[in-house]
């Protein structure tokens, strides 16, 4: 439980964080928030439509660490087409689509409380009242969530999935400046302190003892579904000229769409 206590500790004080960083970073700020003009406004998914933005334009965003960037891109896509890619073709021929659609049913359900709280925070109580209605029913009658019972059997459209980044820009708050991340891929100051504020607000952390537990869990998670990550990731950069560029570009317009909408 000393894991469980210490992130009831923090999270008071990283959403005060988060929320001076809201303020510093508001409209008029030096890297203030203005979307692209035409940006779309209906966000798609991340895997299956990335390849619909706009990737031309080269100074969406400012990107002052793009030698940091720029090398931890080619790392990552090195590990997402090399390393995670063949493995993870392995164990889909080996894994059934049933247990794979559970286990994404399952770690989606978990995030209910992050999700939820997020809507809250945005203003949105009717997307609120659908996350609400859907946990009940994927928690009960669908086996703790392995199954979408909401969506399968009496369907309640899902609504787009909040996390505390896009909050950050409903708030007002800028993006600050482009960065890659190791393993986690692209983002900004903005989307990284909405990163912090969502590890410490996740419930699942809570639920385990053993920290080492929790990010081995959280890993298969991610790792479950990493084709949806991998189509989104070659849709953009399969053609591109200079796919650095565009997997900026594309992953800038897709944040501004969320927060927009």
């Amino acid at each position: 439980m000393t894991e469980g206590l210490s992130r009831i500790r923090i999270a008071p004080l990283l959403y005060a964080a988060c929320l001076a960083c809201a303020l510093l970073l508001a409209p008029g700020a030096a890297f203030a928030d203005t979307p692209a003009e035409g940006a779309p406004h209906a966000p798609p998914t991340l895997a299956a439509d990335l390849d619909d933005y706009d990737t031309s334009n080269e100074d969406m965003v400012p990107d002052p660490l793009e030698g940091w960037n720029r090398m931890w891109f080619a790392v990552n896509d090195v590990l997402l087409l090399k390393v995670i890619k063949p493995v993870h073709q392995g164990y889909v021929a080996v894994t059934p689509d049933e247990l794979r659609s559970g286990v994404r049913n399952f770690f989606h359900n978990l995030g209910f409380p992050l999700r939820f709280l997020n809507c809250l925070l945005q203003g949105k109580p009717s997307e609120a009242g659908v996350e609400m209605g859907r946990f009940i029913i994927n928690s009960t009658v669908g086996m703790a969530g392995f199954i979408d019972v909401a969506k399968k059997d009496k369907p309640i459209v899902e609504p787009d999935k909040e996390d505390f980044g896009q909050t950050l820009g409903v708030w007002g708050a800028g993006e600050g400046f482009y960065i890659v991340w190791p393993l986690i891929g692209p983002s900004t100051l903005r989307d990284s302190v909405g990163l912090a504020g969502d590890y410490l607000a996740e419930p699942f952390g809570y639920m385990v003892d053993d920290q080492t537990v929790y990010l081995g869990a959280r890993a298969y998670g991610e790792f479950n579904k990493a084709d949806e990550a991998i189509a989104g990731y070659e849709a953009v950069t399969k053609s591109a000229v200079e796919p650095y560029t565009s997997v900026r570009n594309a992953y800038i317009q897709l944040r501004r769409s969320k927060v927009a909408k």
